[in-house]
């Protein structure tokens, strides 16, 4: 093999790992800046920073409004994460376990994973529309069951994943001992399925808490989200508090993310 031939294939060898840095260097660039310029006590920072300073992530903290929008994004996030995974795994269960003809079985994929291939804002305006019709109008409701259809193709298939893998002789043993479809999915099905389902918990919240869009449709004038409250100071310049808001509400995410990311399937 010549020496050209080596250099080529170390090369192509190396342009994955190439392509991943400058990747990664493309996606938490902007996220490194807004955090550095969070720590500047000046309105409108700039590179370098005139010192570091904590001021307004205490503005952050001490902000009513955003407190508010942070414990209402919370409580949707939760509603959302907890609905949308037992949403999922009924949906799971219909696509990888259920005795439906393989038809009906792809046809109920394709239905849950429509959200995926919608844009958001035609998604937003529908549930908008249909919520207008059915007297729902806008508020908590109407934006918790826009998150719910947004978030269930992501914990169906995650669950579905996992469903896929179980063993069946497992749920064939313990009926043979004599329980029933309800006590085997108890103690059989939900412990070999808890680390996807806990991921899946998390991973909708994480969307949930920060979905924007869907919310903006849906939510009316009674209700304000973490995203919705950034939106409004973008629009009235407040730059140094909205660094300090944003670096708050990645880490949030972050955290949520890194959890979900860290579970594994049990030995």
């Amino acid at each position: 093999m010549s020496s050209v031939t080596r250099l080529a294939e170390r090369g192509v060898g190396r342009l994955p790992g190439i392509v991943v840095a400058l990747t990664l260097v493309f996606l938490y660039t902007p996220v490194l800046v807004i955090g550095y310029l969070s720590l500047s006590p000046a309105g409108q920072p700039t590179i370098p920073i005139d010192g570091f300073s904590l001021r307004w992530y205490t503005a952050v903290l001490t902000d009513t409004r955003f407190i508010r929008a942070l414990l209402t994004s919370l409580g949707i996030g939760v509603v959302t994460a907890l609905g949308g995974t037992v949403l999922g795994l009924a949906g799971a269960y219909a696509i990888v376990r259920s005795h439906l003809p393989k038809a009906a079985r792809q046809g109920i994929a394709v239905i849950i994973a429509l959200p995926l291939f919608v844009p958001t804002v035609v998604v937003a305006f529908g549930i908008g529309r249909a919520s207008a019709l059915v007297g729902f109008g806008y508020g908590y409701l109407p934006v918790v069951l826009g998150h719910l259809f947004w978030v269930l193709p992501f914990t169906t298939f995650l669950i579905a994943a996992r469903y896929s893998e179980l063993d069946d002789r497992l749920s064939a043993a313990a009926r043979d001992l004599g329980a029933d479809n309800r006590t085997v999915f108890k103690t059989v099905t939900v412990p070999l399925l808890w680390p996807a389902l806990m991921a899946s918990v998390l991973f909708a919240f994480a969307l949930s808490f920060n979905e924007f869009l869907i919310t903006f449709f849906l939510a009316g004038s009674g209700v304000t989200t973490v995203p919705l409250e950034i939106f409004g100071k973008v629009r009235i310049g407040a730059t140094a508090f909205l660094n300090a808001a944003s670096v708050l509400v990645t880490v949030v995410s972050a955290v949520a993310a890194g959890v979900a990311s860290t579970l594994r399937r049990p030995v």
